[in-house]
Parts: C-alpha cells; structure tokens; sequence
C-alpha cells in the first residue's frame, strides 16, 4: 500500500472529526448545562471514585493479559507501569506516541525480554484491541440503529468518515506485516493460555465503559450499562485517528453523535463526552505521576522511546 495515500487518508478522516467537533462546540454547547453537570459530578464523589476504580481494574487486566501472553515470569508490575506511561503520553502528544514508551519501559525492567519480544507482544494486543472494539461495536448495531435526521453537514462528514476508516482497515488488514504478526498471534494465543489473553482483553474493554455509564447516572441521562459500552467501543475506535493530545475533539465528536443514536440530544451528549474524556485525562495524569514516581525514565530516553510511535 502506497503510504503517502495511508497518511493522507488518515489525516483527511483526522481533520473532518475535528472539523464536526468545532461545529458541535459552535451550535450545542450549553456552558450553564456544562458547568452544572460539573457540579453535579462533585456532588457524587461515591460513584465518581467507583467508576475511577472500575476504569483502573480495567487496565490491571490489561496488565494481567499482557504478563500472561509474555509467558516470561514477567512482574505484574512492569506490566502496569508500561501500560500508565504509555497512557499518560498519549494523553500529552497529538499523536499515539505511547507505544513506544510501553515497548521500552518492559524491556528496561524486565532485561529477559528483548526489545523484538516486546514490540511484538504491544502490537498484537493492540490488534486484539482493534478487533474487540470493532466486534462490540458490530453487535451493538444490531440493537442501536442510526439516527436518520442528522444535521445535514454532520451527517456528510460522518458517513465520508466512516467510508475512509473502512478503507483504512481493509488496507491496513491486507499488509503482509500484519499477516505475519497475525500468524505468531495464531500461535501464541492457542490452548488455556490463549483464551485467558483473549477473556482478559475481552472484560478490560467491557470494564471501560463504566466511566460512560457513571457519568449518565451522574447526570441523570441514564444508559444501561450495554449501550455504555457499545458507545465507548466505538468512540475508542475513531481514537485510532487521534489527532490532538489524548484524542481530544475525535473523541467528542464521536461520542456524541453515538450518544444520539442511544437517544441522547447532541448538546447533551457533547457533555457527557467531555465529562467522561476528562475524567479519563484525570486518571491517566494521576496514575502516569505515579509511574513516574515509582519507576522513573530519564529524558533523553523518553524522547527516544516516543519516536517508535505505534
């Protein structure tokens, strides 16, 4: 595949979300309905630290699928701090340049586990996280139809996205590099140990979407907990063109026209989702300040290990 025409793709999907997002904020949003949703929020520390806590165990079996696919005596904990480095660097650069930091951070804890073993085992769990997300996002189709009246240029944009990612994906599933990193999952992931990576990776992106289903509570939108997760799944989705720092404005326009088709009007919905998005930047700050702590990096390295951006 030609990589000029992949990039280009990509960013034109990449600008047209952010496009939709600056329309959103331009036409429904409500500041006095922003800040008391706020309000309400702190009204509610018990179901905010739930859903924090619940956000957290996802990512712990995130960790636990990860040691386990190493199958190398790999520390549970080395696991977790590669995961919230790669989190909070996500959540400070425009593009995914975690990766990279989460290939690197293993290899510097765990010495046994070359660099090659690391790359591998980060980019076939983040194929599994591709085709999990696209599979619970497939099944909620079936039961959450579109909406059909759409502002008309938001309707445009939206099914020109959804044209361009499908391309993408066809292109980007077709690689040979794929095929072969397709082939060693094949292999890796047979018998018991197989399908504990598989049910772990699973539960960790149905857990995601408690942040989702908290903040409907909160703000007396109520979701049930499967369209709360539908709509994560397919707003983590269009995270695969991020485009600012944490996703920002991909993630609001994408949730909020989910939102819509869950019966949640667009001004509404484009609070829920910068509500539920900044409670995931709060968590990724406080737990990546905490891998910082514990398990420091020097500079030079960071900058290093970010060039190798997934």
């Amino acid at each position: 595949m030609n990589k000029r025409i992949y990039k280009f793709a990509k960013n034109v999907v990449r600008l047209v979300l952010l496009g939709l997002f600056f329309i959103l904020v331009t036409f429904y949003f409500d500041k006095e309905y922003m800040i008391n949703a706020i309000e309400q929020m702190l009204d509610h520390p018990f179901i905010l630290f739930s859903v924090l806590g619940i956000y957290f165990l996802s990512f712990l079996l995130k960790g636990m699928a990860w040691k386990v696919y190493l199958n190398e005596h790999v520390r549970l904990s080395s696991c977790l701090i590669g995961l919230f480095y790669s989190l909070l660097f996500n959540h400070l650069f425009p593009l995914k340049v975690g990766d990279g930091l989460r290939v690197m951070v293993m290899n510097q804890r765990e010495k046994q586990i070359s660099v090659a073993r690391s790359f591998h085992s980060v980019f076939v769990l983040r194929v599994m996280d591709i085709l999990f997300l696209m599979f619970l996002a497939g099944i909620g189709l079936l039961y959450f139809p579109l909406p059909l009246k759409l502002p008309g240029l938001y309707s445009i944009g939206l099914a020109g996205c959804s044209v361009l990612i499908g391309v993408l994906l066809l292109w980007y599933f077709a690689s040979d590099f794929l095929s072969r990193q397709l082939s060693m999952l094949k292999r890796a992931l047979s018998g018991r140990r197989g399908l504990m990576v598989i049910t772990l990776v699973f539960m960790s992106w149905i857990l995601e979407g408690a942040i989702l289903y908290g903040v409907s509570i909160i703000m007396l939108e109520p979701l049930s907990m499967g369209k709360a997760i539908w709509i994560n799944s397919v707003t983590i989705i269009g995270q695969l063109f991020q485009f600012a720092p944490g996703g920002l404005g991909t993630y609001e326009s994408v949730m909020s026209y989910t939102l819509l088709s869950a019966g949640i009007p667009l001004g509404i919905g484009l609070s829920m989702a910068i509500l539920s998005h900044g409670l995931k930047f709060i968590f990724s700050f406080i737990a990546g300040g905490i891998v910082i702590a514990v398990s420091p990096v020097s500079i030079k390295n960071v900058k290093q290990w970010s060039r190798m951006k997934g």
